[in-house]
């Protein structure tokens, strides 16, 4: 009885650890992922405030399974550039939505910009639009 009891005790234990271990893993995943966003706003909001001809290259190592997206809100992609100002990360399915006082574009300046998973070498460079609005626009030049 006291053997039986003891595995019990010890599997559940090992749930409970188990849980921890991955609530841990994306406590981490989401530090990095906001700490990549940090970088990037922090350039882009001086770089905007420099106005056109700013360039910054920056790297960057996205943990696995998260996508960030700048200059859009979820399920709004198609809406830039009225969402140009916003950026969000989805990570386990959850996605968390921040704005910025930079606008955000692609290199084309034509659509928002989304970064998936792993090392990436990313170009900033401001830019101005036919209207006059400074653009930050991202490219990713570890991709083909």
């Amino acid at each position: 009885m006291r053997l039986v009891l003891a595995v019990i005790v010890i599997g559940a234990l090992l749930i409970l650890m188990t849980g921890a271990v991955s609530s841990l893993i994306e406590s981490e995943e989401t530090y990095t992922t906001r700490s990549i966003i940090s970088e990037i706003e922090s350039n882009a909001e001086q770089m905007s405030a420099k106005g056109t001809g700013s360039i910054v290259t920056l790297d960057v190592n996205v943990p696995s399974g998260v996508e960030i997206t700048f200059g859009a809100i979820p399920d709004h992609e198609n809406a830039w550039p009225s969402d140009a100002e916003n950026y969000y990360f989805e990570l386990n399915g959850k996605q968390t939505i921040g704005q910025s006082s930079a606008y955000y574009s692609n290199k084309a300046l034509d659509s928002c910009f989304i970064l998936d998973s792993g090392p990436h070498v990313l170009t900033l460079k401001s830019v101005r639009d036919q209207n006059g609005k400074i653009f930050i626009t991202l490219c990713d030049k570890s991709q083909p």
